[in-house]
């Protein structure tokens, strides 16, 4: 009977430490499948490793990010469609943003007293008392928006007054003009070749008849412009005019919502008065 060696391991440790040395398959435990032993892929196999990692990169989805979002076209296009509607608002409705546009002169109270209150309004009857009121008033108003030159602005849609048929030409008239400055005036009309589609705020609410009588007279009649439509007669503006103008249009506002339109005017001949014709006197029946 040989005696063991105390070096020598068990038989049975030996079949274990086989098993752990091999695998199922008898390959090495550091055998790891499509790997070589230092750990790097087998070079027929590097391809679809690299395809494997960009198909596992591409499957990943990026981190949401608030406040990242594009704004959606519908938004953008309604705020745009609110700014214009705003911009083209303030701009036919502003007045010129003037601080008296509101300001009725005809409901101010002289400062003479209260008694001084029902003092009647000047009634100019010349040509030149009329236009020394109207050159104060279209430098003040109307020349923001036609110029000291008259000659407008044709790329606001705003047409000169200087050499206008409106103004001392054909379509001329006292009562076509008075309703003009009084209503105001909306929609396309033409001016020499050109048309123009701006928009003529009212002074009816204002500028007191006198008033709107001596801008129109000053207008027709600057010689700065080469118009005196009114020379040598007396003028065809006065404030009777304007009033007449405005008991013929009864119940029409001067506040700019009841503007005139070029159409409507030309329905007025240019001989049409607004002044109520004057009874002829009776002739004397014989007794």
């Amino acid at each position: 009977m040989s005696t063991p060696d105390p070096h020598e391991p068990p038989s049975d440790a030996a079949d274990d430490t086989k098993l752990l040395d091999t695998t199922h398959d008898g390959a090495a435990p550091n055998d790891q499948p499509g790997l070589t032993r230092d750990g790097t892929p087998p070079d027929d196999e590097s391809r679809d490793v690299v395809q494997s990692m960009v198909d596992m990169l591409a499957r990943e989805q990026a981190e949401p990010r608030d406040g990242f979002e594009p704004v959606p076209f519908w938004v953008a296009l309604v705020f745009g469609s609110l700014l214009a509607w705003g911009g083209f608002y303030m701009g036919t409705n502003s007045a010129d943003f003037r601080a008296d546009v509101f300001d009725r002169s005809d409901l101010r109270t002289p400062e003479s007293g209260v008694g001084a209150a029902n003092v009647p309004d000047p009634d100019p009857q010349t040509v030149e008392e009329l236009m020394k009121i109207g050159a104060a008033k279209f430098g003040a108003i109307c020349a923001t928006c036609h110029q000291t030159s008259g000659e407008g602005k044709p790329g606001e849609g705003i047409p000169p007054l200087k050499e206008s048929e409106w103004v001392v030409g054909n379509e001329a008239s006292a009562a076509r003009l008075s309703r003009i400055v009084l209503y105001g005036l909306s929609g396309p009309i033409q001016v020499g070749p050109k048309t123009y589609n701006g928009v003529m705020p009212n002074q009816g609410n204002v500028l007191k008849d006198y008033e709107i009588a001596g801008v129109l007279t000053y207008i027709r009649n600057k010689p700065e412009w080469g118009h005196a439509a009114d020379k040598g007669k007396p003028p065809a503006l006065t404030a009777a005019v304007v009033r007449g103008a405005r008991i013929k249009e009864g119940n029409r506002k001067p506040n700019g919502s009841q503007p005139v339109s070029s159409l409507e005017l030309l329905k007025l001949l240019p001989d049409y008065s607004d002044l109520a014709p004057v009874p002829a006197p009776k002739k004397a029946e014989p007794k």
